[in-house]
């Protein structure tokens, strides 16, 4: 790994951290070092990253804005990467939104908003990449990603890229069926022009509910369970009497039953238990399994 750690400094300079502390970049505030945390600028940055990983046998994982992740306490051997520079731009046409995979889906909201173009609202207050949120079909209040998206570019692990329209993709709760080790370059999203001062009312209102319904001001990763066919994992999590319960400095929300709060000091280990204490709590008092909508990354 030493050689690829030389390559990595010299084509990245400062934008290579090794032996970076999750902690610094996870929305939890808990995880120990990744082996070398990146930022890349334009798919050639990325592609030539991908490559050189590959041949050195070291692993290599994209994020974003650090929800949804629990990385390990012990750390991640390998790449953690940022997209950043061209891979974060956001572009307009007269209904429709270009962004970069790496472009924060707040600024893309707001900037939305601003120019008088629907249909992306209920996604405000959400920490995520555009990316991402097409990764993983981010949903809220009715709306999710990929009914807005129109195409994407991606990244294969090969280095080549590959245009596909959303249509040729497969996707459901949660879930985007990309191929395997696709990284998304850039999505092309379908809005609906609007008068600005609408469209900015309807975001505030979204805002509004979810203050009100959310622990928007704890440290915690969204959304910690997927929702069940027919149910909410917090109406289960929160009638099975779990709101409260801790493990450690880590904490079930009393606010949100389906988020965990890191209350100062809490550990990934913490975290993990007190998921798995939740899970077992719902599958007695209700007989269901829930499935962490978390990531986890890392030993």
């Amino acid at each position: 790994m030493e050689a690829l750690r030389r390559e990595i400094a010299r084509r990245l300079g400062r934008r290579a951290l090794f032996g970076e502390p999750m902690s610094r970049h996870t929305t939890w505030g808990v995880g120990g070092p990744a082996w070398c945390f990146c930022r890349v600028d334009s798919a050639a940055e990325l592609a030539w990253l991908i490559q050189m990983a590959a041949q050195a046998g070291a692993p290599l994982k994209i994020v974003g804005r650090g929800s949804n992740l629990l990385v390990a306490d012990a750390g991640f051997a390998g790449l953690i990467v940022l997209l950043r520079g061209d891979l974060a731009r956001i572009q307009f046409g007269a209904t429709a939104m270009v962004c970069g995979g790496g472009a924060s889906l707040a600024k893309a909201v707001r900037r939305a908003g601003e120019r008088g173009l629907a249909g992306l609202e209920w996604a405000v207050g959400i920490p995520a990449t555009v990316g991402g949120a097409l990764a993983g079909n981010a949903g809220a209040a009715g709306g999710e990603m990929m009914t807005l998206c129109r195409r994407m570019t991606l990244l294969l692990p090969s280095g080549d890229l590959r245009h596909m329209a959303a249509a040729e993709l497969a996707w459901g709760y949660r879930r985007t069926d990309l191929p395997a080790g696709a990284v998304i370059l850039e999505a092309q999203l379908a809005l609906r022009p609007e008068a600005a001062s609408a469209v900015l009312a309807r975001r505030e209102q979204h805002l509004r509910r979810r203050k009100a319904s959310q622990p928007m001001s704890a440290r915690t990763a969204g959304s910690v369970f997927k929702n069940p066919a027919g149910d909410f994992a917090g109406r289960l999590i929160e009638t099975a009497g779990l709101k409260g319960r801790r493990v450690g400095r880590a904490m079930v929300s009393q606010v949100h039953a389906n988020f965990i709060e890191n209350i100062g000091g809490a550990t990934a280990a913490q975290i993990a238990e007190l998921m798995e204490l939740v899970r077992e709590g719902v599958g007695r008092a209700h007989g269901v399994r829930l499935e962490p909508e978390v990531e986890r990354v890392g030993d």
